[in-house]
C-alpha cells in the first residue's frame, strides 16, 4: 500500500492545477495554499462563527496578535469555503462574491498588523490575488467530484473567476457578463 502525506498529496494537486491553468504561484503562495488545505483536513479545524461575527471581533480587538489570529482566521475560512463549496453558495442568502470580498480584505488586514515582513508579503499576495488562490483550490477540489454546468456558472457569475469561465467555455457555453462579472 502506497501511503502520501497530506503535504505532498497536495503539493502535487496545487503544481497540477498551475499546471492546467497556466498560473505560476510563487513559492510562498504556493506553500500557504498546501498548508491551508492540510489544515482544513480536519473538520474541527471549521471556523463556526459567520464571517461577519469574526470580521467585527477582529475590528474591536485592542490586542493586536488577538486582531491578527482573527483576520488570518477569516481569511483562510473564506478562501477555504470559496475555493471548495462554491456548490453550497447556490443554497444560501450570501454569495461567492461575498467570500471572496470578505477573505481579500481580511488578508489585506493581515497584512498590515503582522509584524512579521516576508508573512506580510504572502498576506498582501494573497489579499491581491485572491481569486487566483480561490481558482487553485477550486480545481484541487474539482479533481475530486463533478460539478453541474449551471453551478459553474452560478458561481461564475458571483466570481468573474477566470478558471470558471475557462470551465463554460470548455462546456460549450458562452458566458453572457452579469453586473458583478463586467470588469472580469
Amino acid at each position: 500500500m502506497n501511503e502520501t502525506n497530506p503535504v505532498s498529496f497536495f503539493q502535487e494537486k496545487v503544481h497540477e492545477a498551475q499546471k492546467r491553468q497556466g498560473v505560476l504561484l510563487s513559492e510562498d503562495l504556493e506553500f500557504y495554499l498546501v498548508n491551508l488545505l492540510c489544515h482544513f483536513i480536519y473538520q474541527s479545524q471549521l471556523s463556526k462563527d459567520c464571517l461577519a461575527l469574526i470580521f467585527k471581533q477582529a475590528l474591536e480587538s485592542e490586542d493586536k496578535e488577538d486582531r491578527a489570529l482573527l483576520f488570518k482566521e477569516l481569511g483562510d475560512t473564506a478562501l477555504y469555503f470559496s475555493g471548495f463549496f462554491q456548490e453550497s453558495f447556490q443554497r444560501k442568502t450570501y454569495d461567492l462574491s461575498y467570500y471572496i470580498s470578505m477573505g481579500s480584505g481580511a488578508y489585506l488586514q493581515l497584512s498590515n498588523v503582522t509584524p512579521h515582513k516576508n508573512l506580510s508579503q504572502t498576506y498582501q499576495k494573497i489579499g491581491e490575488s485572491f481569486v487566483e488562490a480561490m481558482d487553485i483550490l477550486t480545481d484541487v477540489s474539482e479533481q475530486t467530484h463533478q460539478r453541474s454546468t449551471l453551478s459553474i456558472y452560478t458561481s461564475w457569475q458571483s466570481s468573474g473567476s477566470n478558471l470558471l469561465k475557462k470551465e463554460l467555455f470548455k462546456r460549450g457555453v458562452i458566458p453572457i457578463p452579469h453586473k458583478k462579472t463586467m470588469n472580469s
